[in-house]
């Protein structure tokens, strides 16, 4: 079967989506148990072992920026924590793991670096406004907000 859009490709495309984010979901049976939500948000964003405010930093003067995310309330099934890291431009860059830090909450923080030093960010010149969002492993929703950072040349 074929289908002949007399519309501009853009303006189908925009009308499917929306009326595809508009169709009902699947209500869940009231027997089936429901997973309690849990909540993430990435609260410290730092470079070479300090923190940053403003969150700007210089590619020549990091190595690496390091990320810390908080997770609120427990999955039912263990999973893992993953930050996706969004270049200037909007697109995916990494997705990167997160291992469970240190101290006393150790179980509901999790670190995970991005180098930035010999990279494609330097040599491509990736400047400008970043984003990393937290995700619970193998969920396409975020668990969480994001965060923007700036890394500057």
């Amino acid at each position: 079967m074929r289908v002949r859009l007399s519309a501009p490709l853009g303006v189908a495309v925009a009308l499917a989506a929306s009326v595809l984010d508009a169709a009902p979901l699947p209500a869940a049976s009231p027997h089936e148990p429901r997973e309690r939500q849990s909540v993430c948000a990435v609260v410290e964003i730092g470079a070479n072992q300090t923190k940053h405010r403003l969150h700007r930093f210089r590619a020549t003067r990091i190595l690496r920026l390091e990320f810390e995310t908080l997770l609120l309330g427990r999955p039912k099934r263990e999973r893992s924590l993953e930050l996706r890291v969004y270049t200037p431009h909007g697109f995916l860059y990494q997705v990167l793991e997160t291992k469970a830090g240190h101290g006393p909450a150790s179980g509901r923080r999790f670190e995970a670096r991005l180098p930035v030093a010999g990279t494609s960010i330097m040599a491509s010149g990736l400047y400008g406004r970043w984003r990393v969002v937290p995700h619970l492993a193998g969920e396409r929703e975020p668990c969480g907000p994001g965060r923007s950072f700036v890394i500057q040349p």
